[in-house]
């Protein structure tokens, strides 16, 4: 999403509130992000977060599995 605005990393961490370093962290998986400081990444470029993780409802076959389990 950064390059695709073609913001270099000082950008996104000066808008994200932490340092350069910070960001190079997270993109070379040195670091991982918090929850929150994700949720904000994605306000920042204006990105939904529950298409992003996939929130999708269970199918029917799905939800009948997990209450055979259950038994």
């Amino acid at each position: 999403m950064r390059l695709e605005r073609k913001w270099s990393q000082a950008t996104l961490a000066k808008k994200l509130g932490v340092d350069q370093a910070t960001i190079s962290n997270y993109e070379s998986g040195k670091t991982d992000m918090s929850s929150v400081q994700l949720f904000e990444v994605f306000l920042i470029f204006g990105k939904d977060l529950t298409n992003a993780l996939d929130f999708a409802e269970p199918n029917s076959d799905e939800v009948q599995e997990n209450d055979q389990e259950k038994e």
